[in-house]
């Protein structure tokens, strides 16, 4: 007969304080912290996902602000140009056209012996347009630096991918100005816009250097649309001063005759070469600032997809302003600093 301690089967549950209860126990605790590891990744898992998915949004948040607030300077900026553009070549190209138009009427006038016929046509036509030229070159005069100062703003800086207004030193703002060149050596008949390099080094009366506070040579720089605008005034008041017969005669008043024969000299002044010149610098003046327009258009175009995937777009931008003296085309993410 078996033994009933032998055959009995084990109890399903060991009593309390039986060593036999302690590794089921361990099991239990195991299962338990197994289960809520699992659990615990999930939603760490979970957490970081939402906290990535944030940076995502908050950064196309972010570059979408960005490109609504470049794309809103793009626009100010090249309408600002555009009108600055427009305003200074009206008020550069009238007097200049009057101007010629007055000494070609002058030389057929005196070639034809009739500039003492106040009947004759082209005399009565001189003097109609005398009045309109009288404003114009008024107007001029008294606008002209402040025309070459929105040249500098809404042309030259707002070209300049790298220019940085909060960098800027008012200490040593560009001192190129109409008095400055009738102080130094600005030749109007042979210094134009390229002809000799790029700048045109000025010197005073005595030959020696101009320099500003710093010790620097001041110079024309034919890649500023102030430079040209300062040198076109200048020179056109310099005309002015250099056709005084004409404006005597146009005004009805008594015309000087030894300047009147100078003037009738090509020997002594190349009048027509000078009329020439003006119109050169106006071209050059309207061409500079035209291709630096174009140049504010390129500043503001749109990014490539690069500048559109976050950690690429930081090490692109990067990596452009670092190497942009090597490669010509390489434009940074972000081209201009914008304000909030």
């Amino acid at each position: 007969m078996p033994n009933d301690e032998t055959t009995a089967p084990p109890s399903a549950t060991a009593p309390p304080g039986d060593p036999a209860a302690k590794p089921q126990g361990r099991r239990h605790f195991a299962q338990w912290l197994a289960a809520t590891e699992t659990e615990f990744s999930f939603v760490k898992g979970l957490t970081f996902i939402s906290f990535a998915g944030t940076l995502i949004a908050a950064y196309f948040q972010y570059l979408s602000s960005y490109q609504d607030k470049v794309a809103a300077e793009a626009k100010d900026d090249l309408a600002a140009a555009t009108l600055a553009f427009t305003e200074t070549s009206t008020a550069l190209s009238v007097p200049l056209s009057l101007q010629e138009r007055l000494v070609f009427a002058f030389r057929d006038a005196v070639s034809e012996k009739v500039d003492t016929d106040d009947d004759a046509y082209v005399t009565k036509s001189a003097r109609a347009t005398y009045a309109g030229y009288d404003d114009a070159y008024t107007a001029l005069r008294e606008n002209v630096d402040l025309m070459a100062r929105k040249m500098e703003i809404y042309i030259d800086w707002a070209s300049d991918f790298g220019h940085d207004p909060n960098a800027s030193d008012p200490s040593a703002a560009d001192q190129i100005t109409v008095t400055l060149l009738g102080a130094s050596n600005f030749d109007c008949d042979k210094d134009l816009p390229f002809a000799n390099g790029s700048s045109v080094p000025l010197k005073d009366k005595s030959g020696n250097p101009l320099k500003d506070k710093n010790g620097n040579q001041l110079q024309v720089d034919w890649y500023s649309a102030k430079h040209h605008v300062v040198t076109i005034g200048y020179c056109f008041d310099d005309t002015h001063r250099l056709v005084e017969p004409v404006r005597q005669w146009a005004s009805k008043s008594q015309v000087n005759p030894v300047q009147k024969a100078d003037l009738m000299n090509p020997q002594k002044i190349n009048l027509i070469g000078r009329l020439d010149n003006q119109e050169a610098r106006l071209n050059a003046y309207m061409s500079l600032t035209m291709d630096a327009i174009d140049q504010i258009r390129v500043k503001y175009r749109p990014t490539g997809f690069l500048c559109h995937v976050p950690i690429v777009r930081e090490g692109y931008d990067l990596f452009s302003r670092v190497f942009s003296s090597l490669f010509n085309n390489l434009r940074a993410c972000t081209p201009v600093a914008t304000s909030g």
